[in-house]
Formats: structure tokens, sequence, C-alpha cells
């Protein structure tokens, strides 16, 4: 079957750099749509707090197989588009041997090679198949030691392809304030796309009190949107944090992301307190089903993480609590995060 217009349309990586953004846009906009803000691909050597290990592998096409599955068999009505926004994996501190500081000469060939390999992985997937497949729209890993705009030179000719930025200061062992510094927040707003900020457990490198000081009046005055990412969701700060314009949060999955690192308050406190947040900040909220992440096996058989399936059944369950339309949270919210519409 020959493809439509728009599916053709959607494809093009030629064009200045926010013309494949805006067809995918249109795309998404015009069709009940799940998106999924943050999703890893690639492959990584995973270190446990037992000091387990296992090799994280995740391709683009098993990501977007994957996340239309969910789609279609969790909600109300089939999706009609799944997008994802896809980050490449971070440089993890094990890593390197044990005790020792990143070498930023390592940390930046790492980077650039993961952004290479995502860039061509999502192009190679929008030129094998129509977006009735999915539409995988990749963001580059920042790099804390090189300026935003000697960055942006290694990737003059793919611009048109990005979507999104990633900061991960645990990663890099560089603080939130260095990639304020190197220009990332000028260079998201220059290229009109959002910036991902992994967001550490209090008390650690790039956590909520250090986005809320060090980059979230940065971004607001370079005009810039970001999304705080994971581990945000006990600090009584986050609404507030949240009215900030063009501030975001991702959502799920909620074990993964709230209880795994608190204890577990009980299923219905915790579903009320997930739909008083949402009630509070829900076109702020965004859902990231983390799918690949929570559901990787470690190498011995035992799962790593949270079900995603269960997961996602209990936000659709707040939702239904706190009153909110479920497709404004499942696609409605990412696209003024993604695209910067209204």
């Amino acid at each position: 079957m020959p493809r439509s217009t728009d599916e053709i349309t959607v494809t093009r990586t030629s064009a200045p750099h926010r013309s494949l953004r805006e067809t995918t846009h249109a795309y998404l906009a015009v069709r009940p749509a799940l998106i999924s803000a943050h999703e890893h691909t690639g492959v990584e050597l995973v270190y446990h707090r037992d000091d387990a290990q296992h090799t994280y592998r995740q391709s683009v096409p098993d990501l977007m197989a994957l996340l239309g599955v969910l789609g279609r068999g969790l909600l109300p009505e089939p999706p009609g588009a799944v997008g994802a926004l896809v980050l490449p994996m971070p440089y993890y501190r094990r890593f390197k041997p044990e005790g020792t500081p990143v070498d930023p000469s390592t940390c930046g060939r790492i980077i650039r090679d993961r952004n290479r390999e995502l860039l061509d992985a999502c192009a190679r997937f929008r030129d094998d198949n129509p977006p009735s497949a999915g539409l995988p729209m990749p963001a580059l890993m920042a790099d804390p030691f090189r300026d935003a705009t000697d960055f942006a030179s290694d990737y003059a000719d793919r611009l048109e392809e990005v979507f999104a930025l990633k900061w991960h200061p645990p990663a890099t062992e560089r603080p939130v304030s260095a990639y304020v510094e190197r220009g990332y927040l000028d260079l998201a707003a220059d290229l009109g796309v959002p910036t991902v900020m992994h967001c550490s457990p209090e008390g650690q490198l790039g956590d909520l009190a250090e986005i809320s000081a060090d980059a979230i009046p940065a971004a607001v005055a370079a005009g810039a949107r970001i999304s705080v990412a994971h581990l945000g969701f006990n600090n009584p700060a986050l609404p507030r944090i949240l009215n900030t314009p063009g501030v975001y949060t991702d959502l799920g999955p909620w074990e993964a992301v709230c209880e795994g690192t608190v204890g577990d308050p009980g299923p219905l406190d915790s579903d009320a307190r997930l739909a008083r947040l949402i009630t509070a900040c829900g076109t702020r909220l965004m859902v990231s089903l983390d799918s690949p992440w929570h559901l990787q096996h470690r190498d011995d058989g035992r799962v790593l993480g949270a079900d995603t399936v269960p997961a996602l059944r209990r936000i659709l369950g707040s939702l239904e609590l706190s009153g909110t339309d479920r497709h404004a949270l499942l696609a409605g919210n990412v696209l003024p995060y993604l695209f910067g519409t209204s």
C-alpha cells in the first residue's frame, strides 16, 4: 500500500532544522496519540547497589514496537500515533575505575559516538517505516566539558533531526551550573527544542534544589523549555516549581520514580498522592513510560525496576481519581513541551 502524503513528509530530513519537527508535530497533533517523553536506547553496562551488573540493550525498532503494544493494550482507544522522545544511554560513573574522576576526553568521545548512533538509528527507522509504525524523536546528550556552540558544530549536518537536549549531571560528575555556563540553554532556545534534566535524589549532584536554583531562572531568561526527569515527585516544592512558565516534569512509572526511592506507602495512599499531584500540576506533567529501562532483566533473570504495565494502569487510575482527561496527559501535555505550541 503506498504511503500517504503526510507519512512521506515526516520522513524528510534535508530541509532546514525546523521542518522535520514541524511535520512530526503535525502528524501527532491531529490523531489520538500516545507520546512517551523520555526513553533510552543503546547498549550500556549497568551496575546495581548489590554490585550485580547486566548489559542494557534497547533498539529503536524494539522501543517503538513495545510502545505500540502498550498503547493498544492499555488505552481505552488504540492510539492513532505513537511517539517517543528517544535519548542515548548516558555515560555512567561506574563505566570508569572506581573513585576516579570522569575524564573529559573519554566522556566527550562516548557522548559524541552515542549521539551519532542515535541520530542514525532514528533516521534508519524513518526511512524504513511509515509514521504509523511510530515516531522516534532523537535527543542529544549535552557535554558539560565543552561550550554549546562547539558541541553543536559536531552535528551541524544533523541539527534538523534533533528534538531535545539531555543533561545528566551525575553521569558526567558536573553540576547543573556547568551546563548553564557552557550555553546549553541558549543553544536549546536557538534550536527551538526543550531540555531534559536528569533529577537525582535529594542531596545528590543534580537534585531538584540544584535544578531549581541554577537552571530554572536561567531557562526562563533564555526562553527555554525544560523537563525535570525522574526524582522530584516527593519534594514539596515541586508544585511551585512547575508553575514556572516552560517547566514540565515526567510522570512514571510511578513505583520506580517515587516509591522505589522512598519506600512504598501502600497503593491507596500512593494513588491518592499521585491524584493530588495531577490535580495541582496536570498541565505540566507528561507520561514517561521508561519502558525499556524498567522492563530490562538482570543477567541472572531478575527484573530491574518496576513493570511498566501496572505502573501505567495506576497512572490511568489516578487520572480518574483526579478527574483529568486521559488524552491531555498521555499526549496533549507533551506537544507544547516538545514543540512550544500553546
